[in-house]
C-alpha cells in the first residue's frame, strides 16, 4: 500500500504487523491499498440460495422462528432477514409489490445434496408468500438485488451488534417495521446471522474485533430524492437506539452513515480505537486520509 507520505509499504503477518492489524477493520484510514493477497476457499460455482418471502404482519413470528432455526447453524449456512417493502421486481408476483414483507436471504455453500435438508426449516417459518430458494450460481446470488439499488438516491445506514435476540427485541423490530415508510422510499431492517469461523478468530487479531455477537442489525433509510429523507433517517436512528440495549451499543463501521467522532468511536472497543489511533499517528500523522469514518491520529505525549 501507499502511505500518506507516498511510501510504498508491504503489510503482512511478518512485515509491518501493526499496519496489517489496522488494515483489517480500520476503515481506510492508513493509505491506499494497491495490492491484496487472498487465501481463497472453493465455493460453487453453484450453491443453494435465494430468498423466501413472508407476510410483513407476521414479522414477529418469522423473526422468532428464524432465531431458533439458525441457532448453532453450520458454517456453510448464511442468512439475513430483511424487514422491507416488496419492490416491483420481476422475480416477485405483482400482487406483492408495495406490500410489507419479511425477506429471508439464504446462502448454503456446502454440498447441494445436503442443503435441501438444512434449509427446510427456513422455508417453514410461516406461510411463504414466495419461495425462491434453489440452485443458483454464487455470483448470481451476489447480484440478486442489484437492480433495486439504483444510483442517485439518498442513503443512510446505522447499525448495532446484538448479543441476544429475546422476544422484546423481536417485538421492537416488528413494531419498527410496521412504522416504516413504504415505496418509493426503501426503509429496511437487515438482521444478519453472524458466528461461524469469524467468531472463532480471536477478537484482538484484527481491528475488526466485534466477533462474538451472534447478530448485527443494519437500519437502512433510502429515498429516491432528498424528499422525505430526514424523517426516514430519524426512523432508522430511533430503531437503532431502541435495539442497542440488546448488545454492547457498538456499531459496525461499514454500516455507519455518519463520520462524527463519537460514531466512529462507537464502532470499536476503547482499547481497539486507541491502538488504531496510535497506528494512524505513525502512518498518517497529518490525517490526510480523513474523508471516511475518520480515526484521528493519537496525540504525542
Amino acid at each position: 500500500m501507499v502511505t500518506a507520505e507516498g511510501e510504498l509499504v508491504r503489510a503482512s503477518e511478518d512485515q509491518n504487523t501493526d499496519l496489517f492489524w489496522a488494515l483489517r477493520g480500520g476503515g481506510g484510514n492508513f493509505g491506499v491499498v494497491t495490492e491484496l493477497e487472498f487465501a481463497l476457499h472453493s465455493v460453487g460455482p453453484g450453491i443453494l440460495g435465494g430468498a423466501v418471502f413472508y407476510p410483513g404482519q407476521r414479522a414477529a413470528q418469522v423473526l422468532a422462528s428464524w432465531r431458533d432455526a439458525v441457532a448453532g447453524a453450520p458454517d456453510d449456512l448464511a442468512t439475513v432477514v430483511n424487514l422491507t417493502t416488496a419492490p416491483a421486481a420481476p422475480f416477485l408476483p405483482e400482487d406483492l409489490h408495495g406490500k410489507k414483507v419479511v425477506a429471508l436471504a439464504v446462502c448454503w455453500a456446502g454440498p447441494l445434496e445436503e442443503g435441501e435438508e438444512v434449509v427446510r426449516p427456513l422455508r417453514a417459518l410461516g406461510t411463504p408468500l414466495a419461495d425462491l430458494l434453489g440452485p443458483i450460481p454464487y455470483v448470481a446470488l451476489q447480484q440478486l438485488i442489484d437492480p433495486v439499488w439504483e444510483p442517485g438516491a439518498a442513503n443512510y445506514f446505522t447499525s448495532a451488534f446484538l448479543d441476544e435476540l429475546p422476544d422484546p427485541a423481536v417485538e421492537t423490530l416488528a413494531d419498527a417495521h410496521r412504522r416504516s415508510a413504504g415505496l418509493p422510499a426503501t426503509c429496511e431492517l437487515h438482521l444478519s446471522q453472524l458466528g461461524g469461523a469469524m467468531a472463532r478468530t480471536a477478537s484482538g487479531a484484527t481491528a475488526f474485533s466485534q466477533r462474538q455477537s451472534p447478530y448485527l442489525i443494519n437500519c437502512v433509510a433510502r429515498t429516491p430524492t432528498a424528499e422525505g429523507f430526514e424523517a426516514n433517517r430519524a426512523w432508522a436512528r430511533g430503531t437503532r437506539d431502541s435495539m442497542a440495549r440488546f448488545g454492547t451499543g457498538q456499531m459496525y463501521v461499514n454500516y455507519t452513515g455518519e463520520g462524527d467522532e463519537d460514531k466512529v468511536r462507537a464502532s470499536y472497543p476503547a482499547e481497539t480505537y486507541a491502538r488504531l489511533a496510535a497506528v494512524k499517528a505513525h502512518y498518517d500523522p497529518a490525517n490526510r486520509f480523513r474523508f471516511n469514518q475518520n480515526i484521528r491520529p493519537a496525540q504525542a505525549g
